[in-house]
């Protein structure tokens, strides 16, 4: 009997002993648990507060420094400048705010190695984002050029000087001196002495900033380019037994004799018709080209004047084309006209065609008459 008390006494301590363990781990447990929410919780609102700082940054850097700003800024981009430089450049010009929000937006689009050097219109009301998009893609400030057909180098020169601000002397020395530009090979089997007659005549949209010698470089493509808009040039001029320099020489000379477009292959032909029989070309235009100036009508004495460009007392071509000419008239010489030896101006820019030397002078005494 006492055997059977004491083991129920032993049991219902040992239950009493367990649950105060129990108690015990669970207020450890507990305790522990509520630690890790407290530490979770603090981490949580670390982090919530890092992205919301984060995203408050990149929203404040996107915006322009001035909203409504309508002043417009040149900004000049340096070739081989680093983000970093570009983005110190553009905060002292006062286009942007800050020169970390340029740099790290221009880091996460990728687009810190393709920004172009040139002169950029900016205002202080453009965003981040258009500006990045202007600065990679090269919309620079671009000036419309014209260079009328029949252009020589000189007045050439001076566009270039009154246009962009280039220096006429430092383009005149390059396009007098073509062996002086690296990539003058491409474009011709022999150098010329001058590139008279080989820059293009037309309209250019030339970045402002532009050298001299680019300019000299997408003239001399675009002559190219437009002589392969003839077809089978190569094939006319061995035809004909012109070699390429002697063509862009007789075209210069037609393009300053010729006023109207179809009068310009029967002048050619005339042309080629006088170096057929060894006739002087007797060209105005070529005398001209010597005084550097039109006159209104050539004296005696201007034609007796010494130089290889004075073609009535030179046989043949003179040494270099006198001026830039038009497609019409390289396409006038591989397609010439008529078989004339003589032309006379009848003061309206069309002229009489004569085929013999007393045609000829019927024409003058007629055009005496009417004076």
């Amino acid at each position: 009997m006492m055997s059977s008390i004491l083991r129920a006494w032993k049991k219902l301590k040992m239950k009493k002993n367990l649950k105060e363990s129990w108690k015990l781990w669970k207020k450890k447990i507990g305790k522990k648990r509520t630690g890790k929410r407290k530490k979770i919780g603090k981490k949580s609102r670390l982090v919530f507060l890092f992205l919301f700082l984060l995203i408050f940054f990149l929203v404040i850097s996107i915006a322009p420094r001035k909203i409504n700003s309508k002043e417009k800024i040149i900004f000049y981009l340096p070739e081989g400048s680093s983000s970093l430089r570009i983005s110190e450049l553009l905060k002292e010009k006062g286009i942007i705010l800050s020169k970390w929000s340029f740099i790290i937006w221009a880091k996460i689009l990728g687009l810190d190695r393709k920004l172009k050097p040139g002169y950029y219109e900016l205002t202080p009301s453009i965003n981040i984002f258009d500006l990045l998009k202007k600065l990679s893609s090269g919309e620079i400030i671009k000036v419309k050029v014209t260079f009328p057909e029949g252009i020589n180098l000189d007045k050439i020169g001076e566009i270039l000087e009154e246009k962009l601000s280039l220096s006429k002397e430092n383009f005149l020395n390059l396009a007098k001196n073509p062996k002086n530009l690296n990539n003058i090979k491409r474009y011709f089997e022999k150098i010329p002495d001058t590139l008279e007659g080989y820059l293009f005549p037309a309209t250019y949209d030339f970045p402002l900033g532009i050298k001299e010698r680019d300019v000299i470089y997408i003239m001399l493509n675009t002559f190219f380019k437009k002589i392969e808009e003839i077809p089978n040039w190569k094939e006319e001029l061995k035809n004909k037994n012109i070699n390429f320099e002697d063509w862009v020489i007789l075209a210069s000379i037609v393009e300053k004799e010729a006023k109207y477009e179809d009068e310009r292959p029967l002048i050619a032909g005339v042309f080629l018709n006088r170096l057929k029989i060894g006739y002087k070309l007797q060209s105005c235009a070529t005398v001209e080209y010597v005084f550097n100036f039109k006159k209104p009508i050539l004296s005696y004495d201007d034609l007796k004047v010494e130089s290889p460009y004075n073609t009535y007392i030179h046989y043949g071509l003179p040494p270099t084309p006198i001026c830039s000419p038009s497609l019409s008239s390289l396409k006038a010489v591989l397609y010439p006209k008529g078989d004339y030896l003589f032309f006379i101006s009848k003061g309206d820019g069309r002229h009489y065609f004569a085929k013999t030397y007393e045609e000829h002078l019927r024409f003058q005494k007629e055009l005496k008459r009417g004076y």
